[in-house]
């Protein structure tokens, strides 16, 4: 164990203190929250050692796009003298959050944004307040909470969502446990794989299983701050609402009955589980992976266009949903007419947002952006064979992430829909795998 490690947590909560829209999928798009059924929270990591600090941070949100990472960034770089590579923001991926700058582009609220910048740059500094040596240690445990959306026929996957229960899904769930000098649980960071999109077609905020996870981890373990960190999950969903060959929407009561079972699942491994003592050796790198697009005629999006406006000259404005009788297609409207509209200036690549953090000399966390698929962690696995991974995804609002594989396969996250969802010029192009692989083996390089 590293003589001089030391860390500190805190949370915060996020929750919109203003009118805002929901952000989660076309049935919301635009429509206003109408309660709070749980609230959202931003839970700040800080982990130092002599030579480095390092910042996780999760927020109950859905998505966002590069402006706050950023922000927070130079905040702790001109405050405290943490580097650029120093701090990383996951999103749990709630559904049901208000809507912020990335994936809607049409109806964030200014107000909100600098609301959120406070909130998470004060629970930062409460990090410093809170500061103890201690010990940081490992595990995994299994369970069947989660299950394949991708249904795949003859090689193919199917177009719609689907569960596939021979798909595959990282069905472990990773702990990291923090605890003080006296063996106190001052910490515990959960790592799981699967959209929280289960629930129901509320207009209410909720921060989803993840937000109840964290908030029973809490109650058992008094004193204890918990974080969740969203995995390889773009293809998998709660295995508790696919019934029948369907997925079908879950209350609040089934919610509750995943997370409680994940929250009894980590108690029982706090009690009697194995864990791995980290010897900690901190070290981060971000850094960015070019992929290019196989790019689609402007044709194919104005007839997309075409098919929102049922050929008539009308623009897409916010305007139009100010009612209760609009459809999901208004969201494919707004991204389709963006798309028409900035055609021509829009690059034929993705920027995406990839990072090694480095815990121990054994042990790592790789990150990509946007909704990786579990095939992505696959790949990366390749080359950590004799060291530790975990993996976050969703540090951005950029895309789903598919792999090789996935893309000879099809389906929804390797491009069918989810290109015009995401305001892209096409779908990813082959080499996926070579890219991913040759980017983190730089990055793993460059940390030494």
């Amino acid at each position: 164990m590293s003589e001089n490690f030391r860390f500190g947590a805190s949370k915060d909560i996020i929750t919109p203190c203003m009118e805002t829209t929901m952000m989660g999928f076309g049935s919301v798009y635009g429509k206003p929250f109408e309660g709070i059924h749980d609230d959202l929270y931003v839970r700040v990591l800080q982990l130092q050692d002599e030579n480095n600090t390092i910042f996780l941070i999760a927020l109950d949100l859905l998505f966002h796009d590069d402006s706050l990472p950023d922000r927070l960034r130079a905040y702790v770089k001109d405050k405290y003298g943490v580097p650029y590579d120093n701090l990383l923001v996951i999103y749990t991926h709630t559904h049901y959050g208000p809507v912020v700058k990335g994936y809607d582009f049409v109806f964030y609220n200014e107000a909100y944004e600098e609301f959120l910048f406070q909130r998470i740059s004060q629970c930062i500094d409460r990090t410093y307040l809170n500061l103890c040596e201690g010990t940081m240690e490992y595990s995994a445990v299994d369970g069947e909470w989660n299950i394949s959306r991708r249904r795949i026929e003859n090689g193919v996957a199917n177009p719609s969502i689907l569960p596939s229960p021979d798909g595959d899904a990282d069905k472990k769930m990773y702990l990291l446990k923090l605890s003080d000098t006296q063996g106190r649980i001052r910490a515990m960071a959960v790592n799981f794989a699967c959209h929280p999109s289960n629930l129901n077609t509320y207009t209410v905020l909720s921060g989803e299983y993840p937000a109840r996870l964290c908030h029973m981890i809490e109650a058992y373990n008094y004193g204890c701050t918990a974080l969740f960190f969203q995995g390889a999950g773009g293809d998998s969903k709660l295995k508790i609402g696919a019934k029948s060959s369907k997925f079908h929407p879950i209350t609040y009561d089934e919610c509750n009955e995943v997370a409680s079972s994940m929250a009894l699942r980590v108690q029982n491994a706090l009690l009697n589980g194995k864990w791995k003592r980290i010897d900690v050796n901190l070290a981060s790198k971000m850094f960015k992976i070019q992929m290019p697009l196989d790019v689609y005629p402007k044709s194919v999006f104005e007839e997309e266009l075409r098919s929102y406006t049922k050929n008539q000259d009308v623009r897409f404005d916010k305007s139009m949903i100010n009612d209760r009788t609009y459809t999901s297609n208004h969201l494919f409207w707004a991204c389709s007419q963006y798309i028409v509209d900035h055609y021509d200036e829009m690059p034929d690549y993705i920027m995406l947002n990839c990072g090694v953090i480095r815990l121990a000399d054994d042990f790592y966390i790789f990150t990509v952006g946007g909704e990786p698929s579990v095939d992505v962690k696959r790949v990366l696995e390749r080359i950590m064979t004799d060291k530790t991974m975990l993996f976050f995804g969703y540090n951005d609002a950029i895309a789903y992430v598919p792999s090789d594989k996935m893309l000879k396969e099809g389906g929804y996250e390797a491009g069918d829909r989810s290109v015009v969802e995401y305001r892209m010029k096409g779908s990813f192009r082959f080499g996926m795998d070579e890219r991913f692989i040759k980017g983190f083996k730089e990055a793993m390089e460059s940390l030494g």
